[in-house]
């Protein structure tokens, strides 16, 4: 599905999308012992963007199974953030675990590529696939004390508002 870049777009709102995708994967975090917080720092009216039908979920989906991962049975907090930012919308999802070396970080967005041993190395192959074939950019950061952060950002909804994606 991330290959496909001729496909429907609607609006999103960013803070109720998070919120559900997030209390889906509770459980899972329960289960390893992880905490998942949600943070927003703008109003829900700037949080809106123009997405593929069902790319929001599949790029949460593969973010979270990646931060749990990576924390292990250890513990942890795994937070996800909406943000305004310039002419769009920031999603940043951040852990407190081992973080990626660099050398991992300039490799991770290739597909088969990862330093797990129980991973495929498709994630965050996908997610940049669909990040950018939504118009947005995806990056790797440290998490200030440890950890690795994604941050995904997305142009206003006027950019493609009532058009296919670009492709």
């Amino acid at each position: 599905r991330a290959e496909s870049t001729a496909e429907r777009v609607v609006p999103v709102n960013l803070i109720p999308a998070v919120a559900e995708r997030v209390a889906a994967w509770q459980p899972v975090a329960d289960a390893h012992g992880v905490k998942l917080v949600t943070e927003h720092t703008t109003d829900e009216d700037k949080a809106q963007v123009s997405l593929g039908v069902g790319h929001l979920e599949q790029m949460l989906d593969n973010l979270l199974d990646n931060a749990i991962e990576a924390l292990g049975d250890h513990g942890g907090s795994v937070t996800v953030s909406v943000a305004s930012s310039g002419g769009g919308t920031t999603l940043t999802i951040a852990d407190d675990g081992p973080g990626m070396p660099p050398q991992e970080r300039s490799r991770a967005f290739l597909r088969f590529s990862t330093g797990s041993q129980t991973g495929t190395g498709l994630g965050l192959a996908i997610v940049q696939r669909l990040v950018t074939s939504n118009g947005g950019t995806v990056r790797l950061a440290d998490t200030p004390g440890g950890g690795l952060t994604v941050v995904l950002e997305f142009p206003g909804t006027a950019l493609y508002e009532g058009t296919n994606l670009p492709g």
